[in-house]
């Protein structure tokens, strides 16, 4: 607050006292500048000294944006191709090689003045330096903490054309050992990303002026007592910034936040010494709405205000937070002993269960963050709700997530199961440095996330065990974690998953805990679905990975037009393993389907769908002793040809549809342990309903088709269910019919539950074949095991194994030749089969 005469001052201090209000000053938006120097030479050139009298040494600095990120930065300003296109992200490797520099020149609101400013960065990722007006203010690493600086003599008040204040903040290199940062950032390997190491200021950036005593944070922890009372033990954290002891009140109002109630006060009246204050006030709810996921109820939602005040009047600070009154506690799984599963894994919500019908979150909706504009969240989490998913996992290769997405699963009624930290696929470091950063950053996730409803389960890493070279430090570290975050939450904590594959039955864990089920992907060939998935008998299903390739219409956004079909490198760099998708396309429809982009495209998405489909249905039918499933992926944070029934550009593929059916909260299903059938035989199956709502069905009709090659019925069957109870599954009649056509044909079955009233409440359908089941088998391994021999010489994730003259099996195509094509996509493909029929 230099350069104020006298007169200006008492102006300033006036507007200041007028205000008694806490003021924030958004540095968020679009008047930002960046620019990129080698390492540590930024602040031998003097970037950090910048100042609004010296502003033309930063005319050439290129524009930027924040929240975002320097690639999204850079691209933007046509510095970069758009990373996301063709192979261009390996050509922007030198990115993270740089420091990069972000200024923002401002003014603030006059009624700042006098009062206790801070200034706050929600995250940075990863590393940074920060300057305000020439002065050093501190430095911070973790992408995931909030950091504050108090900037009360530093901030200026005089104003100027473009601002007096200069905020210089110096991003470090990116790193580029992931374990050196590992919880602190997440991985940006992967098998649908490897190229490059995200960074930037991706969360806002702003002042807060307050008074002396601040509120650091706010926790409400709800206890239901009856039906419709609760009790809310509210926890708020204040801060002293002075070193005298202060006398303040407490004031804390409760109302709904999406519906209509009376307002709920409590005052307290406390001394605040220097430093961290605690203190906890209780609050009666008399007439409690409860929150629910939205297959058990409404989602409601109360805002807790917090004032604090000083004397009469003076405000202090003030804090609205979101909530919902829910309680979830975690049950055994009936079926199994504590000998084959130890972990209780039934999620129990306001004491009704919840079994999980989940999807990976692999978001953000971008990589790049600067890209993840909140309308991608909001279609996305809209779309997961259409598609009846009822949780979302984010697991150890994925960041937290930032505040929307949480708010709006509270607002659909969509539980979140998360990893604490983004810890995936290492062995971590042993040193005691890195342990503590580590849990530092988990504590400040555990607290900043902890009020919202929607979050269930929490995991301490994702394949932390089976990838490691010291699964035993990591079950040590991971442990470590879950008890470092005890004091802070008190949802169940899973050191990792999964727990019951070979490495962790070796470190002690039981044998039917959690299992990841992706063993018909990578086995390409290896397994058939209805061999494979009945054969798995766990607790909980956390991953089930499928791929597919995105809508036509989405590969020509990021493949060059000259790669689209047939299929050329960038295909290959955008994660395509042809030799999955030809065992899934022949597996799925007896025929490998590529012959044309439209009809591999199409077969890729309808294999994932009848698998995904097929596996969902079986795992549902387990309930309760099976009570939580999740496809890999819902979504994932880059263009790709892998996970995902959602692609990057928020279009539905084909196997959204299944999934949809397969995760229909009532559902009627026809269990079937063979897809192959040859003419004239007897197909059989089972029909059952699993019912996830708390609700009965009386004096039910279960209506069956069966449909032959041509969609002709051919047999149609009507029968009674006198009884669906609430939260089950059961079996209720065997079906059969006589297999029509002959051998390459298809028939169907159509499916529906009818209720006492005569309306659908469910409906399903099946697509079979009429073929030599021993026959295919063969054909389907031996398609395996060429991708297996390919895989030996080149390793499971060099693409140019798909591409003999980049991979030096046919020579190396020169400058002035044609594009690469993909080995079996050419012109020599055989026509095979007979086209698509859904």
């Amino acid at each position: 607050m230099k350069n104020i005469s006298q007169e200006e001052r008492e102006y300033l201090a006036q507007q200041g006292k007028e205000s008694n209000e806490k003021v924030v000053f958004d540095l968020s938006g679009n008047k930002w500048q960046f620019e990129g120097i080698r390492p540590d030479e930024g602040v031998k050139v003097g970037f950090h000294e910048l100042n609004f009298d010296i502003t033309g040494d930063s005319f050439n600095w290129s524009f930027a944006k924040v929240p975002g990120d320097v690639y999204t930065d850079l691209w933007r300003a046509g510095r970069i191709e758009d990373p996301h296109f063709g192979r261009n992200s390996v050509k922007a490797k030198w990115v993270p090689e740089n420091e990069w520099w972000y200024k923002r020149q401002f003014d603030v609101p006059k009624t700042m003045f006098d009062k206790h400013i801070q200034l706050v960065f929600d995250g940075v990722d990863f590393g940074c330096d920060v300057w305000l007006n020439g002065k050093f203010l501190g430095s911070h690493e973790g992408m995931f903490s909030k950091f504050k600086f108090d900037v009360s003599e530093d901030i200026r008040f005089e104003n100027l054309r473009f601002g007096t204040n200069v905020l210089m903040v110096r991003l470090h290199p990116a790193p580029r050992r992931y374990s050196q940062v590992a919880g602190r950032k997440p991985a940006w390997h992967g098998d649908y990303w490897v190229s490059l190491p995200p960074t930037g200021i991706w969360k806002p950036v702003y002042l807060e002026a307050t008074g002396k005593v601040t509120i650091e944070d706010t926790y409400v922890k709800p206890v239901i007592l009856t039906e419709d009372s609760a009790r809310l033990d509210i926890e708020v954290e204040l801060k002293n910034h002075e070193d005298a002891e202060r006398e303040v009140a407490i004031n804390i109002e409760v109302e709904g936040e999406n519906f209509e109630s009376k307002t709920y006060q409590v005052h307290k009246k406390v001394k605040v010494s220097e430093g961290t204050n605690n203190y906890e006030i209780s609050l009666d709810i008399d007439d409690a709405k409860l929150w629910w996921p939205w297959d058990l109820g409404d989602q409601n939602l109360y805002i807790a205000k917090v004032t604090v005040i000083e004397g009469e009047d003076s405000l202090l600070d003030t804090t609205d937070t979101s909530f919902g009154i829910r309680e979830v506690k975690m049950v055994h799984n009936p079926g199994f002993t504590l000998e084959q599963v130890e972990n209780p894994w039934t999620v129990m919500i306001n004491d009704k269960r919840h079994f999980m019908r989940s999807g990976t979150w692999g978001g953000p909706p971008d990589i790049f963050m600067g890209r993840a504009h909140p309308s991608k969240y909001v279609e996305l989490i809209r779309l997961a709700k259409e598609c009846n998913f009822n949780n979302l996992r984010i697991f150890g290769w994925h960041p937290e997530e930032i505040p929307l997405f949480y708010k709006l699963c509270n607002e659909a009624g969509i539980t979140v199961w998360q990893d604490v930290l983004p810890l995936a696929s290492l062995s971590l470091p042993k040193d005691e440095e890195f342990k503590q950063a580590v849990f530092a950053e988990a504590i400040a996730s555990v607290k900043e996330q902890r009020n919202h409803p929607c979050l269930v389960l929490l995991e301490g890493s994702e394949e932390l065990f089976m990838t490691a070279s010291d699964p035993e430090h990591n079950l040590e570290f991971v442990n470590a974690l879950g008890e470092a975050i005890k004091p802070y939450t008190p949802l169940h904590f899973i050191p990792s998953s999964p727990l019951s594959d070979e490495v962790g039955l070796n470190l002690g864990f039981k044998p039917n805990e959690s299992f990841h089920a992706n063993d018909l992907f990578y086995g390409e060939g290896e397994f058939v679905m209805e061999e494979y998935f009945p054969s798995l008998d766990f607790a909980v299903i956390p991953e089930l990975a499928i791929s597919s390739c995105p809508n036509v219409e989405s590969i020509k956004k990021f493949i060059p037009a000259d790669e689209v079909w047939p299929p050329g490198p960038s295909w290959g760099h955008h994660w395509t393993d042809f030799d999955a998708l030809r065992t899934l396309n022949f597996e799925v429809l007896g025929d490998q389907s590529r012959d044309g982009l439209e009809k591999f495209v199409e077969a890729t998405q309808i294999a994932q769908g009848v698998i995904f489909q097929y596996a969902l249905e079986h795992f549902r039918t387990r309930k309760p002793k099976t009570s939580a499933v999740c496809i890999c992926h819902y979504i994932t944070f880059a263009p790709d040809m892998k996970w995902g029934i959602v692609d990057y550009y928020q279009k539905k593929k084909i196997s959204f549809d299944y999934v949809r059916k397969a995760y229909q909260p009532i559902l009627i299903t026809m269990k079937h342990y063979d897809r192959r059938w040859l003419p004239g035989e007897d197909f059989k199956g089972e029909l059952w309903v699993v019912n996830d709502y708390y609700k009965s069905y009386n004096n039910c009709k279960a209506i069956i088709k069966f449909l032959n090659n041509n969609k002709t019925i051919i047999k149609e069957e009507t029968f009674d269910i006198s009884e669906i109870k609430g939260d089950s599954s059961g079996k209720f009649v065997d079906v059969s019919c006589k297999v029509p056509g002959e051998i390459g044909d298809r028939f169907y079955t159509e499916i529906s539950l009818v209720d006492a009233d005569g309306n659908s409440i469910s409906e399903n359908d099946y697509m079979l074949l009429v073929a030599d089941k021993e026959k295919d088998r063969k054909e389907l391994r031996a398609i395996g095991l060429e991708a297996f021999e390919t895989k030996e010489k080149f390793g499971w994730a060099n693409y140019f194994r798909y591409y003999p003259s980049l991979g030096g099996e046919e020579g190396y195509l020169e400058a002035d030749q044609e594009m690469p094509v993909a080995r079996g996509f050419g012109d020599n493909v055989t026509t095979e089969n007979k086209g698509l029929v859904i």
